[in-house]
């Protein structure tokens, strides 16, 4: 077991672990990891069991396994990848072992006639079963110990190794008589206290842990409470402070419907009424509104941000991606210009004098309306008198994110949108410091949205289909997920659709967008597909987010088991 350095705390930082240097820590940090409790509570994702040594007479390709044996050969390959060949032999059977880049202190453990363990997956091979660079510890040595218990694997990052996480939980699992578990008296019978479960699920000797282990329920109350409770904090917070009462007489909103080619449905103006109801109060709006695609949630958030400027307040209206915010300034500044009302956009990619003169305007208070993204709430950014925050696809940004966009003004009210779909008892539980208002009707003549699961062989047919809806004149998005978290591999997959829907498709006009364009090269993109000079549109989940384009009216999901089902809504 590893020892932990001398004053080591649950309350201090993962700095203090042994072998954590400051890149790691940056790397810790990153995943919200601060301090060495935080390392407790990072549990296993999955468990290997490497307990068996299998004997090798009876080893199959594709067997992931333990094995034990003595070195009866090694052959060292040079070349442009130098390798080393080692045959072990446990009597049974022989097995060929193939490692790479070994470090000349590693390499001088291997001699013939001594015992080496080793786990990883069987393969053949020109000299039959091999392992691949599996991992391995000479076994004749006093300090080897075979696995005792199942082998945890632990979410991770880049530049991070399962080997570096075991070490570190089993540092912080020396210090857990310092963790307090305040309901060890209130638990049933057969639960173990916190400290037991958490150890349980680190080193676990039994089998896999099941969702109804109770190891993991007593786990899984304990997070179930401390949201709870700090949910109950941030509503007795909220209930405390003063907001701005945003009341109005409603003829700016009137203004706005009068030009407007189409009445309000039932379930909008319900919500509007709830969310001017919430505005009218001195105690701050926390709202959160859900309601499918097409639903018309901008319009509602319109009605929301009227009624705040014309109390004489501003509105910060952000969004994930610069694709959307420049889509909401759009939107906006259609519907406000008529009732001379400005409205500004801030994003990272504005020009700096562009930016400076949004800026002047929001801090003197010449403009009221400001779309844009995380750099709404960017150092620098001051308003005059920002009365109410609006957030679209608030599952997108982080509650820290949340907080900084509020801090720009004196406790405004807070809108958050989604498309969703949450089951209300989930939304109470999980946004249980917001308020839910939920669009449920839409607006006559939607059709209902057809899905469909195909395999790749029948991708001629679905060729067919789409040139069927292209001589229609519809329009066609292409999504390419993200595969792994890398950009270069996301791009590559949306490169080799956009290749082939070319030579499939000769003659029909087709863009690309990814993640790794500049912002004024997604634009060109986007507007070329808006205005319909672009008929397929190749794209990686880049566009997940509220892009709208009405006539877009076939969505192809390349490998869509890779996305979550919020992205795929």
């Amino acid at each position: 077991m590893a020892v932990a350095k001398t004053g080591l705390y649950l309350q201090s930082s993962v700095s203090a672990l042994r072998g954590v240097g400051p890149a790691l820590v940056q790397r810790l940090q990153r995943m919200d990891l601060w301090r060495v409790q935080d390392i407790l509570f990072h549990l296993p994702s999955r468990y290997q069991d490497r307990r068996l040594i299998s004997p090798m007479a009876a080893l199959q390709p594709g067997q992931e396994c333990a094995v034990l044996g003595e070195i009866v050969s090694i052959h060292h390959q040079r070349g442009r990848r130098e390798q080393w060949l080692m045959t072990l032999s446990d009597g049974s059977g022989c097995l060929q072992i193939r490692l790479f880049h070994m470090v000349a202190a590693l390499r001088g453990q291997w001699q013939v006639g001594r015992q080496l363990w080793c786990f990883g997956d069987l393969r053949g091979g020109f000299h039959g079963l091999e392992m691949v660079h599996p991992e391995w510890q000479m076994a004749d040595v006093p300090q080897f110990q075979a696995p005792r218990h199942l082998t945890p694997f632990y979410p991770s990052s880049e530049g991070i190794t399962q080997a570096q996480w075991r070490r570190w939980v089993a540092q912080a699992l020396t210090l857990l008589d310092q963790l307090p578990d305040y309901l060890e008296d209130r638990l049933p019978p057969h639960w173990p206290s916190l400290r037991e479960g958490l150890r349980l699920l680190h080193e676990c000797a039994d089998d896999i842990p099941s969702p109804q282990h109770p190891a993991g329920q007593r786990l899984a109350l304990e997070e179930l409470l401390a949201n709870h409770l700090a949910v109950r904090r941030t509503r007795q917070s909220g209930a405390m402070q003063n907001a701005p009462c945003l009341h109005s007489d409603g003829q700016l909103w009137q203004r706005f419907l009068a030009q407007l080619p189409f009445v309000l449905t039932g379930a909008q103006e319900r919500v509007i009424a709830e969310i001017n109801a919430d505005l009218a109060r001195h105690r701050p709006m926390r709202r959160l509104l859900q309601g499918d695609v097409g639903s018309g949630k901008t319009l509602v958030a319109a009605a929301a941000a009227l009624t705040a400027l014309e109390a004489g307040y501003q509105v910060a209206l952000m969004a994930p991606t610069e694709i959307l915010a420049e889509q909401l300034y759009t939107r906006f500044r259609q519907w406000l210009k008529p009732l001379d009302w400005e409205v500004g956009y801030l994003v990272g990619s504005r020009p700096p004098r562009a930016r400076r003169e949004t800026l002047e305007a929001l801090a003197s208070g010449r403009l009221g309306l400001v779309t844009g993204t995380q750099a709404l709430f960017q150092e620098g950014v001051e308003f005059s008198r920002l009365g109410l925050v609006i957030i679209d696809e608030q599952h997108r940004f982080g509650v820290e994110q949340r907080r900084q966009l509020l801090e720009k003004g004196a406790m405004p009210h807070l809108l958050v949108m989604t498309a969703t779909p949450i089951p209300r008892t989930l939304a109470m539980t999980v946004h249980a410091d917001l308020e839910v208002s939920v669009i449920d009707a839409l607006p006559p003549g939607r059709t209902p949205v057809e899905t469909l699961v195909m395999p790749d062989s029948r991708r001629p047919e679905l060729i067919g289909r789409m040139q069927h809806m292209l001589e229609e004149g519809r329009q066609i998005y292409w999504v390419c997920p993200l595969i792994e978290e890398s950009e270069i591999f996301e791009l590559q997959a949306a490169e080799a659709s956009f290749a082939d829907l070319q030579s499939t498709l000769p003659g029909v006009a087709i863009g690309l967008i990814h993640g790794r364009m500049r912002a004024t090269e997604k634009a060109e993109v986007m507007a070329a597909f808006q205005s319909g000079a672009v008929r397929i549109l190749v794209a990686t989940t880049v566009i997940e987010v509220g892009v709208d384009v009405p006539n877009a009216s076939l969505m192809v999901v390349e490998d869509a088991e890779r996305l979550g089902l919020a992205q795929l809504h």
